[in-house]
């Protein structure tokens, strides 16, 4: 009898292959779970241990690791993109980023991957640091796993896994908090623009992204040359050393499904994908743990450590299958 694994991923383009049987994993059964209400209540079920391998928050990874949690990551990268359009204000109400000092900022999870890799945007272009700030969080974490070194102000209860925004969206109408930090239009929309959250967000009068120039974007990105990640695919260390062909299988599988994706893409994101690289100038989901991975998860873990998310910049070997090495 074949070994059998618990598998949480997300319905995508790039994991359909896998969800439809296409692509699957060589000598093993798996059980797959692609039905989500959103990525927190994947990422949360993971944390809690309910599958062996699993789409997972990579700021949520970093703390789980730290804290002696027994994940290790593959270098399957599968959600990436700059955060800038993620942060929103109310046009009047604010007239420049630095503006946010000492002023009251809303987010859907203090520790999510996107806020994360926001506010380490606002520090490091406008000097923001997180305890200049106040803080509102809609919605539920994942992981925090410490104290934090600000006031967090929380919704109770609150806002169920996928309703976290449009409260938000509210509150910055209204003027009650000054900006907003949420998930959503990662990828090529999160460069280019032209993706739903603004749409979403926009919900109520006058919430516009704060940072919505392209061109300034993509400078920022070649300037850095960093390429946030906000999702990658972890799996149990136990199950790891247990099944010690299976990460590189994993690996496989995930790079033969994502060569099958265009399948699943309209001819407009096809487009958009190769621009994407493009202006990148690789691959960003070739799923290698290259010279712009290395360096983003570094950057990460640093962010994390301004914010009060975590105390110690970790060794990068020591956070991923032996496989993402070779």
């Amino acid at each position: 009898m074949k070994p059998r694994f618990t598998f949480g991923i997300p319905d995508h383009h790039r994991t359909r292959a896998i969800i439809d049987g296409k692509v699957g994993i060589e000598g093993y059964e798996i059980d797959i779970t692609h039905d989500f209400v959103s990525a927190g209540e994947r990422h949360h079920r993971f944390m809690q241990g309910e599958f062996d391998v699993g789409e997972f928050s990579t700021a949520t990874f970093l703390r789980a690791r730290e804290k002696g949690h027994r994940f290790l990551a593959l270098p399957v990268f599968f959600e990436r993109g700059p955060r800038q359009r993620n942060i929103f204000y109310c046009e009047g109400k604010l007239d420049r980023p630095g503006d946010l000092r000492r002023k009251k900022i809303g987010c859907f999870r203090y520790g999510a991957t996107a806020v994360c890799w926001a506010r380490g945007f606002l520090l490091d272009e406008y000097g923001l640091k997180t305890t200049d700030m106040e803080w509102y969080v809609s919605g539920r974490e994942v992981y925090i796993g410490r104290e934090l070194p600000v006031k967090v102000e929380r919704l109770d209860p609150p806002a169920p896994f996928g309703e976290e925004k449009i409260l938000l969206s509210r509150l910055l109408s209204e003027g009650k908090i000054h900006a907003a930090i949420v998930p959503g239009d990662s990828g090529h929309r999160g460069l280019f623009g032209g993706g739903s959250l603004p749409k979403m967000m926009g919900t109520f009068p006058g919430v516009k992204p704060l940072f919505d120039d392209a061109e300034e974007i993509i400078r920022y990105v070649k300037e850095k040359r960093i390429y946030p990640i906000i999702h990658i695919i972890a799996i149990k260390e136990e199950v790891a050393q247990r099944h010690p062909d299976l990460p590189a299988k994993l690996i496989e599988a995930f790079r033969e499904a994502k060569n099958l994706a265009a399948e699943y893409l309209s001819a407009d994101d096809i487009a958009g994908y190769e621009k994407e690289r493009a202006v990148l100038g690789e691959d960003p989901f070739a799923y290698v743990l290259g010279k712009t991975e290395k360096r983003t998860i570094r950057a990460l873990n640093r962010y994390q450590v301004e914010q009060g998310l975590m105390k110690e910049e970790l060794p990068l070997e020591s956070l991923f299958v032996r496989e993402a090495y070779t």
